[in-house]
């Protein structure tokens, strides 16, 4: 009898001792999951899937802008950090204005207040003041090229060289 009253408490520590071991390992697991490298590691698997999600939207927004793009009648100029106009002009109308501006004295082109605005409500001004002649660069670069770089005649050529851009974000 008291071989069995020895035995009952022995089974009863190794039991108690076994859940105290799974309730330390169970903790332990916890903690881990916490730690920096497990939250490091997950935030990499989300960015990654974010990631992937957000190239997947692009490309069907370049998909719909083509389409977009594709019926839209106009020429467009685009004056750079999301200044995309409408323009009136075609190519010969920069060459005339071009040929005409370099005709001009730089005495009556280099005077404040001389800007032009190409067809668009956006205009570009030299400044005197500063020596900031930007209507110069324009008239020998459409001398040069024979227009700008940054003219397109059809707003489906503009979308090929930008198409992460909206058509329905070109300025009238």
């Amino acid at each position: 009898m008291e071989k069995i009253k020895q035995n009952k408490i022995w089974i009863t520590i190794l039991v108690i001792g076994i859940i105290v071991i799974g309730i330390l390992l169970a903790m332990l697991h916890q903690q881990k999951q916490n730690s920096p490298e497990a939250q490091s590691s997950s935030y990499v698997s989300s960015a990654k899937a974010s990631s992937a999600s957000t190239s997947v939207q692009d490309k069907n927004n370049e998909k719909a802008y083509a389409k977009k793009a594709a019926k839209i009648k106009g020429h467009v100029l685009d004056f750079g950090i999301g200044n995309v106009y409408f323009t009136t002009w075609t190519k010969s109308d920069f060459v005339n204005w071009a040929k005409k501006y370099k005709a001009t004295s730089s005495n009556q082109t280099h005077q404040n207040g001389v800007k032009e605005s190409f067809g668009t409500t956006y205009s570009i001004e030299n400044d005197n003041d500063t020596g900031d002649y930007p209507l110069d660069e324009m008239a020998n670069q459409i001398t040069s090229n024979g227009a700008l770089s940054n003219y397109y005649e059809t707003v489906k050529e503009f979308n090929k060289q930008n198409p992460g851009v909206n058509p329905d974000d070109i300025k009238k």
